[in-house]
């Protein structure tokens, strides 16, 4: 028999008895582009664990108007706070990356919750940074320039979809994903690929100075790292090693104001 071997965090962080005994209750499954997992107000009947890929939490209002709110790759997973308080999903999540999850049932999911002291702690650790996450993205989107967003957005797309060069993102994803307009989009990716960091076309984005994009994007993209490396450091040391992620993580490890208040350390002008 192969050796079950992960590579969501979340499963990682289970000691190996506790994986085996979950490991029976585990189904893995296709995430397929812009497929609806949940819709707002659903039931949690599953809880997803992404592997490969990326999820899309996205709030509706009433006047049609979206705005995504999270993005979800193989760090955590979709439905399992929920399924341990009301039961209930209150946003839409869609796959904007195509890949495979595991996901299991709400109810086996509680069970192992309730007899696993590791899933415990790693459970409160995800919801912790999850909330941190969150609000720096209310100061990332209230406060920065839509280019430094842009770039910040790619890279965290890339780093949590598990280390994908060629990424399937649609015009309307990235307009929803920053809360601008499709040919705001558009300006800002052409000018992208003209600099040279990515090449964009209709539907996709393959990322090709990562280095660049580092440069580019503004600060929550090393404040979101330090937040990662003191919540989820399984998350820091397993991801693909392009290095600038690693050294931009060190960085903020170092730095006198990431140990005093998860500012970023300053970088040189590009």
């Amino acid at each position: 028999m192969d050796k079950f071997a992960p590579a969501n965090m979340l499963l990682r962080s289970l000691s190996k008895p506790d994986l085996t005994q979950l490991q029976s209750h585990l189904e893995l499954v296709d995430l397929r582009l812009d497929e609806t997992l949940y819709e707002m107000e659903d039931s949690i009947n599953w809880v997803y664990l992404p592997e490969v890929g990326l999820l899309s939490l996205i709030t509706v209002l009433e006047s049609g108007a979206a705005l995504e709110t999270s993005i979800v790759g193989r760090e955590g997973g979709v439905g399992f706070i929920e399924a341990l308080g009301s039961g209930t999903m209150y946003t839409r999540v869609i796959v904007q990356i195509p890949g495979k999850a595991y996901r299991l049932r709400a109810t086996a999911y509680r069970k192992a919750f309730d007899n696993s002291a590791a899933l415990r702690k790693s459970v409160y650790m995800q919801t912790e940074l999850l909330q941190a996450e969150s609000r720096q993205a209310i100061a990332c989107h209230g406060l920065h320039a839509v280019k430094e967003r842009f770039n910040r957005w790619l890279l965290e797309c890339q780093d949590l979809s598990g280390g994908l060069d060629d990424m399937p993102l649609k015009q309307e994803f990235l307009a929803v994903m920053l809360g601008v307009s499709r040919p705001a989009i558009t300006r800002i990716a052409l000018a992208a690929q003209k600099d040279g960091l990515i090449k964009y076309s209709r539907g996709s984005v393959k990322i090709l100075d990562r280095k660049g994009l580092e440069r580019g994007a503004c600060e929550c993209r090393a404040s979101v790292q330090y937040l990662r490396c003191q919540l989820a450091p399984m998350f820091i040391d397993e991801k693909h090693s392009d290095s600038d992620v690693d050294n931009l993580a060190d960085n903020v490890r170092k730095s006198d104001d990431g140990r005093n208040g998860m500012r970023a350390p300053q970088r040189n002008a590009s």
